[in-house]
């Protein structure tokens, strides 16, 4: 898988807190991300299929 790097912007208490939580758990935040984009992605297919087929 070809890697693209982005420069976000997060508040830096809840990216300290997300440092917190996920570093117990070994979590990366660009996996956490990645995983949350094609959760978003999935959805938003599956809401598009719904309004195609309601037409």
């Amino acid at each position: 898988m070809a890697v693209r790097r982005q420069n976000m912007s997060i508040d830096p208490t809840v990216f300290e807190e997300f440092c917190n939580y996920a570093g117990k758990k070994g979590i990366k935040i660009s996996t956490w991300v990645t995983i949350k984009m094609k959760e978003f992605v999935e959805e938003e297919k599956f809401l598009e299929e719904m309004r195609k087929n309601k037409n």
